[in-house]
Order: structure tokens, then sequence, then C-alpha cells
């Protein structure tokens, strides 16, 4: 969401308000419900065209969705719609016929109403609810999961690959789907036929496969829509060493470590490819003398990282600085960690507070959420 408005910023600057709207990612359902102020279930019963000016839509009300408080319970609405004669490249213009049912969006602007091509008509009878189900947001056409998560895969495990049929216009549409997963070793596919009913905006499809071999896997999909590919994904044996998946083909940020281990890239010639980077696995005390001896890169490698390893490898690494420090631990569901100083530091230290923070933000050299707490011994950890 924060893309899509980033995006519609940029755009406002250069088009007027109503035409913004269509340059953005796709929206949910809930940011559908936020961002527009009267949303309505109707049908187009006339079009008012004005050479050189937007078109007037005239919609008869079905059913008021959501609406300002100063809009009352009129049976039909004014709405105003693109001009096609309005030369920017890329804009969606949409236009309506006498007929068309759907659920409109509308913005308020002035003392009229503007329709959003984020609008939906569709031939079949569908309800609001149905219309607001297909808005989705951004999200991928292709993905496979393990046991429920996507992070990281393991031979010997059935894998679920996922694609979703799209279904626009919202009739019943029949769909075939070769869904394949394939590495230098292993082959897989399975067609998948079916039928997206009416008004359904779309549908999620799953094969399952298990992979035998340890290695770089790619996906496919491919259908009436045409064809989805993604190569570079790493399935790795239970157990295995760094090296073994090394090997094996195994990208080094992809490396899997045992519990209680950390992954490390080994400095080579090459800082910028760090898929070439010698990957280890390390205990934690082992992190910050590798760093000192300049034999990994922390920052460049953790900086991409998810969260959860960042966090950790922090707190790593303040274990074994040489920092005052009373008391580490994660709080706010895992998601900031929190260093705890005994108050005493802030009697020594002119500016305490801006001290430690900037000395403990030199000494982890990737970006982790922090809070640095001043508290006596007795009461750290009790907040």
């Amino acid at each position: 969401m924060k893309t899509r408005v980033l995006i519609i910023t940029v755009i406002a600057i250069l088009l007027p308000f109503s035409f913004a709207y269509g340059l953005v990612m796709p929206m949910t359902t809930q940011e559908v419900l936020d961002e527009f102020d009267l949303i309505l279930l109707g049908t187009i019963t006339d079009v008012k065209i004005i050479e050189g000016k937007a078109p007037v839509n005239i919609i008869e009300i079905e059913e008021i969705v959501k609406k300002p408080d100063s809009f009352g319970m009129p049976k039909t609405v004014f709405a105003i719609g693109c001009n096609p004669d309005s030369g920017f490249v890329g804009v969606p213009c949409p236009s309506y016929d006498i007929g068309d049912r759907g659920l409109f969006l509308l913005v308020e602007s002035k003392n009229d109403y503007e329709v959003s091509f984020y609008s939906q008509v569709s031939e079949p009878h569908c309800t609001s609810e149905e219309f607001l189900a297909n808005y989705r947001g951004l999200e991928s056409g292709l993905f496979w999961t393990q046991d429920g998560q996507s992070e990281t895969f393991f031979t010997g495990k059935p894998i679920d690959i996922h694609y979703t049929v799209n279904n626009r216009d919202m009739k019943e549409k029949d769909y075939s789907v070769m869904l394949s997963a394939h590495s230098g070793k292993f082959a897989y596919s399975h067609v998948v036929n079916g039928t997206v009913n009416e008004c359904i905006g779309s549908k999620i499809v799953t094969t399952s496969f298990v992979p035998t071999i340890m290695g770089t896997y790619g996906f496919n999909a491919d259908s009436d829509e045409g064809g989805f590919g993604f190569s570079g994904m790493s399935i790795i044996d239970y157990g295995s060493t760094p090296l073994e998946q090394y090997n094996a083909g195994i990208h080094a940020p992809d490396t899997w470590c045992k519990d209680g281990l950390l992954l490390v890239l080994k400095h080579d010639d090459t800082p910028n490819l760090i898929f070439d980077n010698k990957p280890a696995c390390v205990k934690p005390d082992t992190l910050s003398k590798l760093a000192e001896r300049d034999v990994i890169e922390l920052s460049s490698f953790y900086q991409n990282r998810p969260l959860t390893e960042r966090l950790y490898a922090a707190m790593a690494i303040l274990q074994f600085s040489d920092l005052p420090i009373t008391i580490m631990g994660l709080y706010d569901q895992d998601q900031i960690l929190r260093v705890g100083i005994s108050d005493e530091e802030l009697d020594k230290i002119p500016n305490a507070k801006d001290y430690f923070d900037r000395t403990i933000r030199e000494v982890i050299p990737f970006n982790v959420p922090l809070k640095i707490t001043f508290e006596k011994y007795w009461e750290l950890g009790n907040e």
C-alpha cells in the first residue's frame, strides 16, 4: 500500500486527480472501502457526451455500499467519466454503455462525483460482495509453499505449487493450467483442469510434488492467459552442510544453517557478487570475531536478510562487544531489539542517550529496529 500511495503522490503532480487514480497498484477490498467517497451497485441508464469534455454517466442506484453523510438517498447519481481525448499516454479511460451494471467507485470533487477506473462492470448479475472480493491487491500469479510457509524449502517433503486463474469479466470460465517444477536433475509437471464459477473474479489452483534432489529449481505455469516462470528457488537437504549446499548449486545467501548457528559469507575478490561468496554457519560468539578480522562482511549481507535473522545477529554482535549492556531481548512480537543500559551511565557520560544510540548503531553494521532504555538494574526488563 505504501508503494501505491507513493506512486499516486508522484503522478498526481502531473495529472488531474481523477486520472491519478488509474496508474497505480491493484487495490485490496479494504483499500477500496477506505479510499473512495461513494461506492454503489448500479446500472448505467444514460451517457451524456459533449464534444471535448468528459462524458457524464447517469447511474441508477441499486445498493449503496458507502456514502458521505451529505449524499442522502437519491435514486440516481451523475458520475463524470474521463475524456478519451485527454492525451495522457497509458492512462486507462474506460467508457460505459447504457445497461452496464456493476460496482462503481466514485470520488467527490467539488460539487461533482468522478467515476474511477477501478470500477467494475459485468454481464452476470453479481452482488456488491462478489465485486468487492475481486479486489485482491498486488498478488503473485505463481507461488509455492511447504507446510504453509514460503521461506525455506527441503527435499523429501511435499511442495505445493499455486497459480491464480483470473476471471476478469466474471463469467463462468473453464481453465487448463500446466504447473511444473524443474532443476538440472529433476522434473515434474501436472495439468490442472477446472471451472471458475460465475461472479468469481479468480481461483487459486494447486498441485503438489516431492523434490528428491537438492538444488536450484525453476517453477512454471502455462495456460490460455500466457506463461509465467520463476527460477532460482533453493531446495535443500535437511541437515546438509554449507559446502554440500554450495556444491549443489544453492546460492550462498540461501544457505540453510542448523538451529543456533548464523549464516555468514566469507570475503572474496567480488564483493558486489555475494552469490559467489563462500557461505559458512557459525556460532554467535564467532560472528564478531570474524567481522573484526575482516573475514566476513556483515553490512552488505545482513542488510537484506529477513528481520528475524538481523535481530539475532545484532544480539550476537552486542553480546560480545565491550558496551556496558546489562540486558537484551526482543519485544513487540519480536520485531524490535531492546537494549538495556544501567542508569548509572547517565551520570558518567554527557548526553548518554544520544551517545549509546549512536554507538550501538555503529557497532551493528546493518539496520535493526532498536529501543534503548536506561533503568535501575533491578527494574530492567520489567516494562
